[in-house]
């Protein structure tokens, strides 16, 4: 190739090929110029100790900040006051209103098992009294009082004619567990029994006329030969001696 040519070909800057080289070798030394940048302030950065040291303290545990209690007035200011239900005794919860007492204490009989029906029974332990028909012993209680009570009635076996007396418990072995017995007051009032006891004691067991606990009952009474012989009808049906019997049935208000 001639020289001149060769030179030409160095020294031609203006050709195209020419300038896209010397902008390519232009934006490589910005981008070595850019990395060398980066690299020395990484070293910088590290040797300057520009990155946070930690700690070598040991850590400390804090106490949590203590609960605050309301005073008390200021509690009872801030909470209602709860709704109460004021207590009330049990006797009063379940306390019936009394039963009004009668002015006249005379009470009427009535056992079906024995054919008797209203017969009067006079709260009067005379023999004037039984013997005009059944009495109730004064001492004893009244059905309309309110419990633990035992009203105490006592009649003839055989009794006098012409009078409710007269063969009124005649037949008062016969009855049994279960019969009905009534009694009512002056106000009309009916109490119903069934029985639930028969026995026999001794004129001198007084104790069979007391109250029963957790009961109330209406005891009947007559008259037996002794204390075991109710069916016989001999002499002691009359006398009453130390020898006769009294057979007592009793029952309980239904």
């Amino acid at each position: 190739m001639p020289l001149l040519d060769k030179q030409r070909r160095v020294i031609d800057t203006k050709r195209p090929d020419y300038a896209v080289f010397r902008k390519r070798r232009r934006v490589g030394l910005l981008a070595f110029v850019l990395l060398l940048a980066m690299f020395l302030g990484g070293i910088v950065y590290l040797f300057s100790g520009g990155s946070e040291e930690v700690s070598q303290e040991p850590l400390v545990q804090t106490d949590a900040p203590a609960v605050v209690e309301m005073p008390e007035e200021a509690a009872s200011e801030e909470a209602p006051p709860e709704e109460t239900t004021p207590s009330v005794a049990p006797e009063e919860e379940e306390a019936e209103p009394a039963m009004p007492v009668p002015e006249d204490p005379t009470l009427f009989l009535t056992v079906p098992k024995l054919g008797v029906y209203g017969h009067t029974v006079r709260n009067d332990r005379s023999e004037a009294a039984l013997d005009a028909g059944a009495i109730k012993v004064p001492s004893t209680g009244f059905p309309w009082e309110k419990e633990d009570t035992n009203t105490y009635i006592a009649g003839h076996r055989v009794g006098w004619p012409g009078t409710e007396s007269y063969y009124q418990l005649y037949e008062l072995p016969l009855m049994r567990e279960g019969d009905v017995v009534y009694l009512a007051d002056t106000y009309g009032r009916i109490y119903e029994y069934r029985v639930f006891a028969i026995f026999a004691v001794s004129p001198s067991q007084s104790e069979v006329t007391r109250p029963i606990p957790g009961k109330d009952v209406v005891s009947l009474q007559t008259c037996t030969e002794s204390p075991t012989d109710w069916w016989t009808m001999g002499p002691g049906l009359f006398g009453g001696g130390p020898e006769s019997g009294r057979l007592v049935v009793q029952a309980e208000r239904v």
